[in-house]
Formats: structure tokens, sequence, C-alpha cells
């Protein structure tokens, strides 16, 4: 799809962040493939990578000449979620969380068409699901995802649907979201999603909304757990501890009582 390019774009600018984005794609890149991969001449990919270098964000290696990313990029977002009031807050309940459900709890934002996690606490059990802080999974379908559909403000969960359709047509999204409109109507009034190993085999999740000081959509919190350690007792555990999580930390950001969708539960 083409787009307009807008009048304040630096177009150098616009590029180096596409070949950021393309190397971390991938661990290590020869020139030319790289150049084809961005749609970029040679000469320049490697202008910007020798620039890149000199500051610190891509090295190459000596035996094969391959350029990767460094970790300077991973070091700056790691010091931008420590600057977080949203992750220095939610911390200690999402621990107190952990101690009380032993699965992995995490707390996520949405970003784009995914869900991105901003921080997470995990269950020292053996069988779990491995992820890391700045990972993703898709949107759709995920218990998270479903919380942000039902819980965003309407223009901002319709421009999410309207870019997964654009990347996904084969989604037949409007047709997919006529079945999930029943479902969204009870995260609504529940305050808990679900997905049903609908991202990942074998795992399932429970997520709830987190709110902030304007009664906003900022965050959600979901505990993943193996299907094999799921029955009705951990998932009313779960469901229990989760919604007084997301009461604790929503109050914490300053949201009013009101706004809470898990009633009297």
């Amino acid at each position: 799809m083409t787009q307009t390019k807008k009048y304040y774009e630096i177009g150098s600018v616009s590029k180096a962040c596409l070949l950021i984005e393309t190397l971390s794609t991938q661990k290590c890149w020869e020139l030319a493939e790289l150049s084809r991969a961005v749609g970029l001449p040679k000469t320049t990919v490697h202008r910007m990578l020798l620039t890149l270098e000199d500051n610190g964000y891509v090295f190459q290696e000596k035996q094969r000449g391959e350029y990767c990313l460094s970790f300077k990029l991973f070091s700056i977002g790691s010091r931008v979620l420590q600057h977080s009031s949203l992750v220095d807050m939610a911390r200690p309940y999402c621990r107190e969380l952990l101690e009380a459900v032993d699965e992995t709890v995490n707390l996520c934002v949405v970003s784009g068409t995914e869900m991105l996690v901003v921080d997470k606490q995990v269950t020292s059990q053996m069988l779990r699901q491995d992820s890391i802080i700045g990972s993703s999974f898709p949107l759709f379908q995920s218990a998270s995802g479903k919380i942000f559909l039902a819980f965003a403000e309407e223009a901002e969960a319709e421009k999410v649907l309207k870019l997964i359709g654009e990347q996904s047509p084969a989604l037949h999204i409007e047709q997919t979201m006529e079945a999930l409109r029943a479902e969204l109507e009870k995260v609504s009034q529940t305050g808990l999603g679900y997905d049903y190993e609908e991202v990942f085999k074998g795992v399932r999740c429970i997520a709830v909304p987190i709110f902030d000081y304007q009664d906003k959509l900022v965050a959600t919190l979901s505990v993943s757990a193996p299907t094999v350690r799921l029955n009705a007792s951990s998932l009313v555990n779960i469901e229990k501890n989760i919604i007084q999580a997301s009461i604790k930390i929503s109050l914490r950001l300053g949201s009013s009582p009101a706004r809470l969708p898990f009633g009297e539960k």
C-alpha cells in the first residue's frame, strides 16, 4: 500500500528506522541480502550501516562480515521501562499475584496490532510459557487483545481492527468480529478475557484491564498457564486474584472505582 509522504518527514530517518527494524528480524545480515530486503541501493545501506556502527547500534562480524544489531536499543528500551510509572506501580501487585497463583503474570500494552509485554513475573514451575520483556504476540483472539477490544475507546479499537484487516485480509476480520461480539459483550460485563489456546497451543490465558486516572485503558494484566494445570479450582483462584490485582493497580493509578467492571466480586 502506497502512503503519502508527510510534509515533515525526513526521508533518511525513515529509511534508518526501516533498516533497524529489518535488522531485528534475524541475527545477522549480509549487505546484499539486507539491501534487497529494504529495497535500497547497497551503497546507501552500507553508509547507513557504517553510521549506525559509529554510534554503537550495529556491529560487523569480523569473520563473515555480516551486520548485526548491538544491544544498545535493548538498553534504551530497558531504561524507558525503568522510568515507566505504570511498570513501577504495577510490579508489586504483579509479584503478589504470582505468589497467589504460581503461574506466569504478564503486564502488556497495545502496540499496533500486537500486545507488547512490558513486565512479567515468571512462575518457578518447570512447565511454563517462556517469553521475555519486550516480546509481543498477536492482539487478535488473545485474552489481552479481547480485553483491549472490549475496553479501549471505540475509535482506537476500530483503528486496530482496520490494521488487522489490512495486514491479514485472509482473516475476514468483519465476519470474524461478528462471531466475537457476544464474547466481547461478556468481557465488557465481567472484566475477564480468555483465550482457549488460540495464540499458543497448550497454553491458556486469563486477562483483565488496567485503567488510569482518566479512566482509560492503559494496559492489560494476564496470567498464562499450561492447560494441563488448569482445572475448575485453579481457574477460580486465578480469576479471584487477578481481579483483585487489577483493582489495586487501577486504583493506584488513580482510576475511579465506578470504572472497574468487576462488581462485587
